[in-house]
């Protein structure tokens, strides 16, 4: 029982993060910007880099938040983004 606890320990502490962006007030505006971005991107680029990929869709994002007013670097930072990507992505392969 207790490496059952110690294995979601741990993995709470490494998920905690990811959940806090979600759920902030930002997140499903977010969420949605990530999700078309990723979309578009994976159909436009289908033969670039990961890197070319990523590129192209945190710059779809950046334009979608701004667009409704978003505040980047305050409300929503570098790092979301990447993170919202990557949540994205992988909602795109198991869909």
């Amino acid at each position: 029982m207790s490496r059952f606890k110690l294995f979601f320990s741990s993995a709470w502490s490494f998920l905690k993060p990811f959940v806090s962006i979600f759920m902030s007030a930002a997140g499903p505006v977010l969420a949605d910007a990530a999700t078309k971005a990723v979309k578009a991107t994976a159909q436009s680029l289908a033969d670039g880099s990961g890197s070319d990929k990523r590129q192209a869709a945190y710059d779809l994002i950046v334009d979608d938040l701004k667009s409704q007013g978003v505040a980047l670097g305050t409300t929503v930072t570098t790092s979301m983004i990447n993170a919202a990507i990557e949540a994205a992505v992988q909602g795109l392969k198991s869909a």
